[in-house]
């Protein structure tokens, strides 16, 4: 059931629980195009009785559409969220272009944050030596309207009548794609922190033919991490719900 939560001047803050609520919480980091009604994608997780907790970052669904400083804040205002619902312990899974923000969260609330899970994950784009292996122009200074408008252009613009019915692609065209927009921003700016502070626990999982985010990225970011385990499999797969749930059993199962 889809909640909210406020911050920094009325901002409203979406998110979804599911499992049992008794159970480890877990918190949802999204992909780029992702709605936070997915649940079905962790159906083993909730099988194993855990607490998931789905956050839908500015701009998408029914977060309103925050302009981040960094991607740093986006731990101020998990921290928000963690506080309302009274999590003591509880671990991160983070998706694709989700990565980023669930380190974020790791660095700004390091005493409750376990573990943090990452599939597919866009890379440590502030580093230099990552940018560099980096495939796609970096539009650094364009405005948010100039990126929402590539957004929409890249990733919508060609869709069926069928495909945005989805509630995925609803829920990411938003507030004209500024969920998107925003982290294609900020993706290769300043994250705010640097991995090296990170003291969480990492486990990456990462294709080496990977055809949207290329292995030597994930390699170099898990350098970056102290505590970091990095799972290569080979195959060409970015995401999947079967890869993704066998990265669930194979790499998350056994901590709950």
């Amino acid at each position: 059931m889809k909640q909210t939560a406020l911050y920094h001047n009325g901002n409203t803050l979406s998110y979804a629980e599911y499992g049992d609520k008794n159970g480890y919480p877990i918190l949802i980091q999204h992909g780029l195009i992702a709605a936070i009604t997915d649940y079905p994608l962790f159906n083993r997780l909730i099988e194993l009785g855990t607490h998931l907790i789905c956050i839908a970052r500015p701009g998408y669904g029914a977060s309103s559409p925050y302009m981040l400083k960094n991607i740093a804040e986006w731990g101020d205002i998990v921290s928000v969220l963690v506080e309302k619902l009274n999590l003591s312990q509880f671990d991160v899974l983070g998706m694709s272009s989700g990565a980023p923000y669930s380190y974020a969260i790791g660095c700004k609330i390091p005493n409750q944050t376990r573990n943090i899970f990452i599939f597919s994950g866009t890379p440590a784009l502030y580093d230099p030596q990552v940018l560099a292996n980096w495939p796609y122009e970096m539009k650094k200074g364009a405005s948010i309207a100039e990126m929402e408008k590539l957004a929409h252009e890249l990733f919508f613009a060609n869709l069926s009548p069928e495909d945005l019915q989805k509630e995925d692609i609803k829920d990411s065209l938003m507030n004209h794609c500024f969920g998107v927009a925003l982290d294609l921003k900020i993706r290769g700016e300043a994250w705010g922190f640097s991995l090296a502070d990170l003291k969480t626990a990492v486990f990456i999982q990462h294709s080496r033919f990977d055809p949207a985010v290329p292995f030597i990225t994930a390699e170099l970011t898990a350098k970056l991490l102290p505590r970091c385990r990095l799972r290569s499999m080979e195959n060409d797969v970015h995401f999947t719900p079967e890869a993704l749930d066998e990265f669930i059993q194979a790499v998350m199962a056994g901590h709950f």
